[in-house]
């Protein structure tokens, strides 16, 4: 339960008539959906068209959810649980518009558990309701989880299975979306031609809809995907594309993630610094696990061991928690290396064979 006048009854406290299951139900997709639009990043998000909604005054609503991380701070768990009463009630719709409505907050705060538990319970319930596109919704939201965990063909086959019933349900924009999961799963397997041929077929998508959050994410995808393929120029240029647009657009997150790249595009700190005061902001651990590691790469290649150390240290301490395997393998592979940079022989050793047996342990 959230605070008084917050949770689930002091929504229905809000609505006039009867605080019914469906009513309820209705009133917290509309307020979660009108939170989710202030968040940072809402590339991804889908939405059930179809579900009821139970808007509050928009004076209550704009109250509730001026602070939306607070807000779905205080009640995420409450959504989880709401989440599952609409299943086992059989409102398909109304179990996975409420979790998609979900994901850019759990995706913000790494709410992983969460994100999983709530996705297969509506996956389940769409699926009994032989509504598809809820499930194409919930197993591409499932994919981005396992993707996240380093379950590549787990995620492989949820992006697939997702884009095949977006493609013939006629949703493009969708598809893309689907399409881009694809490409982040190719490029964590180290498949660069096949990453950047989906980065680019999903960026024709979204020009061709006018998506321009869609558009920065896509540019910033291949920009990364060039730079590990060693196209430094086509880097350049796709990264400053979606520099343009994230600040066109206002939106920090994105602006964040390009400042990684370009960071590591042009060996400049200043980059990784600006993106970790993004991430920090934010809220967001994981990006900010990531702009830790790139910039104490830089630091322990310019000599600055100490600062580099305890860089990698919180970002190890991140990705053991997320359960990112990937980022805890590079973690630990540059601490081990930077302590045989100091001459701790011994330390190195353990670092290095760890880092060894963790990537061992990854999917190819």
């Amino acid at each position: 339960m959230g605070r008084a006048g917050v949770g689930p009854l002091g929504v229905a406290r809000e609505v006039a008539g009867p605080p019914g299951v469906e009513r309820v139900l209705a009133a917290w997709i509309a307020t979660a959906e009108h939170a989710t639009t202030r968040l940072p990043t809402t590339v991804f998000s889908l939405t059930a068209a179809a579900a009821p909604r139970w808007r509050l005054p928009e004076r209550t609503l704009d109250r509730l959810t001026a602070d939306p991380v607070t807000w779905f701070e205080a009640e995420h768990e409450a959504l989880a649980g709401a989440v599952a009463v609409a299943a086992e009630s059989g409102l398909a719709q109304s179990a996975w518009g409420l979790a998609a409505a979900m994901v850019p907050y759990l995706d913000l705060r790494c709410h992983l558990g969460t994100w999983r538990r709530t996705h297969t319970l509506a996956l389940s319930a769409a699926r009994a309701a032989g509504d598809r596109y809820g499930e194409a919704a919930m197993l591409r939201g499932l994919a981005q989880v396992s993707l996240y965990q380093d379950r590549y063909e787990e995620a492989a086959a949820g992006f697939t299975r997702s884009r095949r019933i977006f493609h013939d349900l006629g949703d493009t924009r969708a598809e893309a979306i689907s399409i881009c999961g694809l490409g982040a799963v190719s490029q964590f397997r180290g498949r660069h031609a096949r990453s950047l041929g989906h980065f680019r077929r999903a960026l024709a998508m979204f020009l061709a809809l006018g998506d321009q959050h869609g558009e920065a994410y896509a540019r910033q995808a291949i920009g990364r995907a060039c730079i590990r393929s060693g196209d430094l120029a086509q880097a350049s240029e796709s990264l400053g594309q979606a520099m343009r647009l994230a600040q066109e657009l206002g939106d920090a997150h994105r602006e964040g993630c390009v400042c990684v790249q370009m960071g590591q595009l042009h060996q400049a700190m200043s980059f990784h610094r600006h993106a970790l005061e993004i991430f920090e902001s934010l809220g967001d651990r994981h990006c900010g696990a990531y702009a830790l590691q790139s910039l104490a790469g830089l630091q322990a290649a310019g000599g600055e061991l100490a600062p580099a150390s305890a860089g990698l240290e919180r970002a190890l301490e991140v990705f053991r928690e997320l359960g990112d395997r990937s980022g805890e393998a590079s973690s630990t592979q540059l601490l081990g290396e930077l302590h045989r940079s100091a001459g701790r022989t011994g330390l190195a050793l353990d670092y290095l064979r760890h880092a060894s047996a963790l990537r061992r342990s990854l999917p190819v």
